[in-house]
């Protein structure tokens, strides 16, 4: 053999070129995973053109799916936590079927439907043209118009970009925003000291465990994308050095889990220095500053969850929770006045009331008109149970290794938090589940896949986790869109508010419709209702009477307040059908008495929605009021309280940057910020106070 080699090192080189050889794929699993993996796209993709959306029954669309769909669901599941399954981690195959995940789980009805879903991202788009009209937000039309940063930037982007149809902006809105909560989401995953295997599977159970549908075209999207940024530059810039002081907690016994030294379960990345820790500290201020105007609850929970990595020493500015504190007390007592002046009693009402919240929040919402309904909504129960438990054990598994994970525990437990502060509308417990999935997600990662460094072909915690993986997948897709009878909007529906809109062009106009159970709060119709001219509808809600052909007290309605159409759409007539238990049939009957009435004409007919008006008006439509201009609102102690709210804002600043520069800690070196520290607890006394009167004196 020796000889053999040395002929033919010394062989003298050939004149010919050697012949092409076809390469071989080197690793076929790899191969194997990709043709899977466009297999499963195909399969889930194609036999979609073929759905009928009008033969959906209780479940939602779900029930209309195919067969091959679900397979193609099943494959494409599969194939991920196969590649999980490989010796290294090809992060651009990852990548591409995390992307798909996206788009196959989020984007499912935005590719079947004909406009952007539900009605209540068109009410966002009317809040849009409205600021985009008059320049301002009408704070005493609706509340939400207190927390206008989000419809007042889209309104200008979109004008700046020439854009003049939002509707696929808001079609596409689930997707573009499922994958900026991943960009924001690697932020926090970057400094987590777990597996590459981890890692991506808790990213993938953030897109699949995500049903609670928050991420249509509304602030709260954007909310929690900045949530997960603010989270994600605290622990990538701000984790505490062995030098830098931070809250110590204290040594008591974690009651999960063997005691004595344990690894954290995060790591500092880089050494960023002063400088660049300054700017980074004002981008992170800057993200809050634009959330707190931008929605009621995020800011509420981005304070809970950047004090409690303070707390467990996970982040060394102390003293950012005061001063995210009082941004968000100043915000609620001064620019968001319109919203609880003449009502804190009802504001606090829901604080501490924690069973009441509980109730309304989850039992409240299962119906019992549908027992198809019922179980799509009782399945997101036990989804939101399952995954907090296997959270719970993921947990225990790291501490049996000796991880001691402070910051996933903060963000799994925080945000629980919000469920004493107020029902919100009967949703916090849905809010509640999205703000817990980030830690969740990791924690359920950490049941498979525990360890910190690779382990070589872990099959069986693959498998294991492809099993997980395909039950969440299956139950997104049974209970994720089964409201979809009601929440879809039909092209009809948004046609018959634009032509109420076109037959009267000037004054109020008064919009009757129907419910199955008229409540105490009164509500509105299951339609996009304030899409455009928000300014100028009325709503009269009626109850519906037990058989349709009874059109009386729409006639009087109608009599009552000139400028009045009738409206009955598909989806209000659905959502009467599932929730209230009208007969299935109630719909055509009562189109059918309003055609016989010779009161009434038609104005509006399409096989989504109808409109009747009365031939005869009772008289000209009232003129809209001017709205009234945005005032702060005066008591004796208000300008007291915004010059102390600056004051403490540049203290407080100032302190941070001082912190993040290292001058801090020496106290008594640098008198000015020895004076700040003094001046801190005056100022934030005194803030609290003035707030305090003005709810005390606007508010009652």
């Amino acid at each position: 053999m020796m000889v053999t080699l040395r002929e033919e090192r010394e062989a003298p080189p050939s004149a010919e070129p050697p012949a092409r050889v076809r390469p071989v794929p080197r690793d076929r699993a790899v191969v194997a995973l990709v043709v899977s993996f466009l297999a499963g796209l195909a399969l889930y993709w194609v036999p979609l053109r073929g759905v009928d959306l009008a033969a959906m029954n209780g479940y939602g669309l779900v029930s209309v799916l195919p067969i091959a769909t679900l397979a193609g669901a099943f494959v494409l599941v599969v194939t991920f936590f196969a590649t999980l399954a490989l010796d290294r981690p090809r992060r651009a195959l990852l990548a591409v079927q995390l992307v798909a995940l996206v788009c196959a789980l989020h984007g499912l009805a935005p590719a079947l439907e004909e406009l952007a879903r539900p009605p209540t991202a068109w009410q966002h788009l009317g809040f849009v043209e409205y600021i985009t009209r008059t320049g301002e937000p009408h704070v005493m039309l609706d509340a939400r118009y207190s927390w206008p940063g989000f419809f007042a930037a889209a309104g200008f982007v979109t004008r700046a970009a020439g854009i003049e149809d939002l509707e696929p902006i808001m079609h596409w809105s689930p997707v573009g925003l499922e994958l900026l909560y991943l960009v924001a989401y690697y932020l926090v995953l970057r400094v987590m000291w777990a597996d590459w295997r981890a890692k991506w599977t808790a990213a993938w159970l953030l897109v699949a465990a995500d049903w609670v549908g928050q991420d249509y075209f509304a602030p709260q999207g954007l909310g929690f994308v900045l949530y997960l940024l603010l989270l994600g530059i605290l622990l990538n810039w701000f984790m505490p050095h062995r030098d830098e002081p931070a809250w110590r907690p204290g040594r008591r016994r974690f009651p999960f889990g063997p005691a004595g030294l344990m690894t954290p379960g995060e790591r500092r990345v880089g050494h960023p220095g002063p400088g660049e820790r300054t700017a980074v500290f004002a981008v992170a201020l800057g993200i809050f500053a634009i959330t707190v105007a931008t929605h009621q609850l995020t800011p509420y929970l981005m304070l809970f969850a950047v004090t409690g990595l303070v707390l467990v020493g996970r982040c060394a500015l102390r003293g950012l929770p005061i001063l995210m504190a009082v941004l968000t007390a100043s915000w609620i007592g001064y620019m968001a006045k319109a919203y609880w002046e003449g009502q804190s009693d009802s504001l606090f009402s829901g604080i501490g009331n924690l069973f009441d919240t509980l109730g309304s929040s989850v039992a409240g919402r299962v119906t019992k008109s549908s027992a198809e309904l019922a179980a799509v909504q009782q399945t997101r129960i036990l989804i939101a149970v399952a995954v907090v438990s296997l959270a719970f054990c993921g947990l225990y598994r790291r501490r049996r290794r000796r991880f001691d994970d402070r910051a996933a525990m903060v963000l799994l437990l925080v945000p629980f938090l919000a469920i004493g502060l107020q029902n919100y509308g009967g949703e916090i417990t849905l809010r509640v589940y999205l703000f817990v999935l980030p830690g969740a997600c990791l924690l359920m990662a950490y049941l498979f896949f525990p360890t910190a460094f690779p382990v070589a072909r872990p099959v069986r915690a693959a498998g294991a986790a492809a099993v997980c993986g395909l039950l969440v997948a299956g139950s997104f897709l049974f209970v994720r869109f089964g409201n979809e009878n009601f929440e879809q909007v039909r092209p009809g529906e948004v046609q018959a508010f634009h032509e109420m809109l076109r037959q009267a062009p000037q004054g109020r106009i008064n919009l009757v419709w129907q419910t199955g159970l008229k409540g105490p709060m009164g509500a509105f119709p299951q339609a996009p209702w304030g899409l455009s001219s928000q300014e100028r509808w009325d709503y009269t809600e009626l109850q519906a009477p037990r058989r349709p052909e009874d059109i009386r007290p729409i006639l009087n309605a109608l009599k009552r307040q000139p400028g009045g159409y009738f409206l009955t759409t598909r989806s209000n007539e659905e959502y009467n059908h599932y929730f209230f238990a009208l007969p299935e049939d109630y719909g055509p009957r009562l189109v059918k008495a309003l055609e016989s009435s010779p009161e009434l004409r038609p104005v509006f007919r399409h096989r989504d929605a109808d409109v009747f008006a009365l031939r005869t008006q009772p008289g000209p439509a009232p003129q809209v009021t001017p709205p009234l201009p945005f005032e702060v609102g005066r008591t004796a102690w208000t300008q007291v309280g915004v010059l102390s709210t600056v004051l403490l804002t540049i203290v407080l600043v100032t302190r941070e940057v001082a912190r993040i520069r290292g001058r801090l800690p020496r106290r008594g070196a640098h008198p000015v910020l020895r004076g700040f520290g003094y001046a801190t607890w005056p100022l934030v006394a005194l803030c609290l106070f003035v707030i305090f009167e003005r709810f005390h004196v606007l508010g009652s």
